[in-house]
């Protein structure tokens, strides 16, 4: 019994030492030739599935990288502009003690029309009864009704007049006459001086020894004076003319003629 039980052991033994042997060599045979099947089916169904021990393990393939996101962009919003106030109101200057300022520049309206008087000496016809024997004078009255056309710095009237022997009623001499002026004007604030030129020419009426004797009269001349502005229309004005007037008429079959240079003042109302 005691040698049965020994060789029995003995044989355990040696089938495990037979195991290890072929688990060895089937190491070395994988190791050899991991990629290659083993032909001895018993030795395969011993042996089961093959495990690499020389291979490292394989590595797990790496999770794709992640992106961070970012949170969503905040909006940012710009603070509102300071509040600007008003500039402080300036103060009223402090009363001046200075003298006023001038009144605006005065601008008249030059001349357009007026109504104007004027007196001139003349000589009468017929036998002279001075001792000198020159022609007495005699005083005329007239009075015109002025028009200005033209009226800035230069100035261009027509003026139709009528005029009387001074004194006289129905047996004195008298005349109708047109006459016109060229002449210069200057604003000068209320007043506006002035100068002109003129020459008309008209019909005279003579009355000699009981008889009219109708004859011609011309004149030339020249007036200066100023025009006097109450308003900045409406004036009043004064003139000193010099006048040389001539009266010629028939005498039997000649025509004759007389003449006189003399002064003259002229006043006139206007616009």
């Amino acid at each position: 019994m005691r040698r049965a039980g020994r060789s029995l052991a003995g044989r355990r033994a040696l089938a495990g030492l037979v195991a290890v042997w072929g688990l060895c060599a089937a190491a070395r045979v994988h190791a050899a030739a991991p990629d290659e099947d083993i032909d001895d089916p018993k030795l395969a169904r011993r042996l089961g599935n093959r495990i690499d021990w020389t291979s490292p393990p394989a590595t797990p393939p790496s999770p794709p990288p992640t992106v961070a996101t970012l949170p969503p962009a905040v909006p940012v919003i710009a603070p509102p502009p300071p509040a600007t106030l008003p500039p402080p109101a300036t103060p009223p200057p402090p009363p001046s003690l200075a003298a006023p300022a001038a009144e605006a520049e005065f601008d008249p309206v030059l001349p357009r029309v007026q109504l104007a008087f004027r007196r001139f000496d003349f000589v009468q016809l017929g036998a002279s009864e001075s001792a000198s024997s020159l022609a007495k004078s005699e005083a005329f009255d007239t009075l015109s009704l002025d028009v200005y056309p033209v009226s800035s710095l230069v100035r261009v009237g027509l003026s139709t007049a009528y005029g009387w022997q001074a004194g006289k009623t129905s047996d004195g001499d008298y005349f109708a006459s047109e006459t016109a002026s060229l002449g210069v004007q200057i604003k000068a604030g209320h007043v506006v001086p002035f100068a002109e030129a003129l020459a008309g020419i008209g019909y005279m009426r003579r009355f000699q020894f009981e008889h009219t004797i109708p004859t011609v009269i011309w004149q030339f001349g020249i007036d200066a004076g100023a025009s006097l502005y109450l308003a900045r229309v409406g004036f009043v004005s004064v003139a000193l003319g010099y006048l040389h007037p001539v009266n010629g008429f028939l005498k039997t079959t000649t025509f004759e003629s007389v003449y006189t240079n003399t002064w003259s003042f002229k006043i006139g109302i206007g616009i």
